[in-house]
């Protein structure tokens, strides 16, 4: 599925926020092998993002500005040898610092690499241009989270670029139209249960792909895949309900389906039918008509009783086994009364929780204060653009759906505590104690000088 590009001889691979040194464990899926054709180089780059990496974890601007340092060494490093080319890839946060290092190379100009000595494989990719949550929202920055808005990954980049996209992925694929309340959440939701999920992908997964359409006369050399996900995620807390989870789920699902996909503007896709190379910032509402709404919600109406009817004859045809119930020994009685913890335990226990309380407290006033500081001025620019243009229903719309969708994902961000596996549950180490006043999470930590493997 990925490109034969020329230019693979040594591929350097970097890990998703949570990750700053991938194990050898995240080397070998298919998504990933098919980018290798000889050495295969895990890179450290801090990979931390205040407050989803811990308390006292660095903020992205920092983060990002650390890494970026250590992978255009990286590259130059690598390409310094004779006859040696490069494929970088990178995942969630990696990915912004490959396609920020994009422009750096095209600031360059005649110093920057060839063409045929470089190229990139990104997936769950923040600055899709039409998807990624960074590029959604155009020139948006948060100062109290130290957090930029970065915008899309270049297009006309000369190098090589593959870029994969998992259905419902909240960070790269993000709805276009955020007064959809629902379809928001469902993204949310999906930066848990897709987002961290690309290391599960099967070979036929990655080879069933869609390419996506580019826009007419696009001479780029950008391609865009998304890979479909078979369940919404919004539904996945359901289904983790012992016996009847699943059956209730896949009764709901089909018009769930629906009203999310029309956060993308087809209820047949959840994710951005229009071209993937453009630049796709949030919009007021799809031009769908109503009667392929009605049409749409009658079928999902009828599939999912049909599901459910199906799901409960096969939960019938299973044997029924009852839990065995073993009453305690007195022996067990006077043991757990003898573990009981003192009361020095219990006031230390006290003592731990309320810490942690404080410190789970900070990140809540720190986006807090974000939205309250800073999306009042965001509403307000996009009222007056809209405004100047002569659009009143925009002027008014616009705001309304910032509001909707960024509150959305701060409700997200607070909620995210300990994912799964794939990078946000994966804590980095702390840089020591943080305050709301501690700059030192903001400071741009000393260089990490990039070595090739011996």
């Amino acid at each position: 599925m990925i490109p034969p590009f020329p230019a693979n001889l040594t591929t350097l691979f970097f890990g998703p926020t949570g990750i700053p040194l991938p194990p050898p464990s995240m080397l070998t899926p298919p998504i990933r092998c098919r980018s290798v054709r000889r050495a295969l180089q895990a890179v450290f780059t801090p990979e931390e993002l205040y407050p989803l990496t811990g308390v006292r974890s660095l903020v992205l601007n920092t983060s990002v500005e650390e890494g970026l340092t250590i992978l255009h060494d990286a590259i130059m490093v690598e390409l310094a040898t004779t006859g040696n080319a490069v494929t970088v890839f990178g995942w969630s946060q990696s990915a912004i610092i490959a396609s920020l290092e994009m422009q750096r190379f095209t600031a360059m100009g005649g110093a920057a690499p060839s063409a045929s000595d470089l190229n990139f494989v990104l997936v769950g990719n923040e600055m899709n241009p039409n998807g990624g949550m960074l590029a959604r929202f155009p020139d948006l920055t948060l100062p109290t989270l130290d957090l930029t808005f970065y915008g899309a990954t270049p297009s006309d980049t000369i190098y090589p670029t593959a870029i994969y996209t998992l259905e419902y992925d909240g960070f790269a694929d993000f709805s276009r139209y955020p007064l959809n309340f629902i379809s928001d959440l469902n993204a949310v939701a999906g930066i848990t249960f897709v987002h961290t999920k690309y290391l599960d992908l099967t070979p036929a997964q990655v080879e069933g792909a869609t390419k996506l359409p580019t826009s007419p006369g696009y001479t780029g050399v950008t391609d865009y895949y998304i890979i479909r996900t078979e369940n919404r995620p919004l539904l996945q807390p359901l289904r983790a309900v012992p016996v009847i989870g699943d059956p209730l789920a896949d009764l709901i699902q089909p018009n769930l389906k629906v009203i999310v996909n029309l956060g993308y503007g087809d209820p047949n896709y959840g994710y951005s039918t229009s071209y993937a190379d453009v630049r796709t910032p949030f919009g007021l509402w799809p031009n769908v008509p109503p009667q392929v709404i009605a049409d749409a919600l009658a079928a999902g109406t009828q599939e999912g009783i049909l599901d459910f009817t199906a799901d409960l004859q096969a939960l019938s045809a299973q044997p029924l086994t009852l839990p065995q119930i073993q009453l305690p020994q007195p022996a067990d009685l006077v043991a757990a009364v003898a573990a009981a913890p003192t009361p020095a335990e219990v006031v230390n226990t006290l003592a731990r929780i309320i810490s942690t309380n404080y410190a789970v407290l900070l990140p809540t006033v720190d986006i807090a204060l974000a939205l309250v500081t800073t999306l009042p001025l965001y509403t307000t620019q996009l009222f007056v653009r809209q405004l100047a243009a002569g659009n009143l229903i925009n002027a008014i719309g616009y705001p309304l759906a910032a509001t909707v969708g960024l509150g959305t994902i701060d409700s997200g961000r607070r909620g995210i505590a300990h994912p799964p596996r794939g990078g946000l549950g994966h804590r980095s180490k702390h840089r020591g104690p943080r305050h709301l006043t501690d700059s030192r999470r903001h400071r741009r930590p000393p260089t990490t000088v990039y070595r090739p493997r011996q």
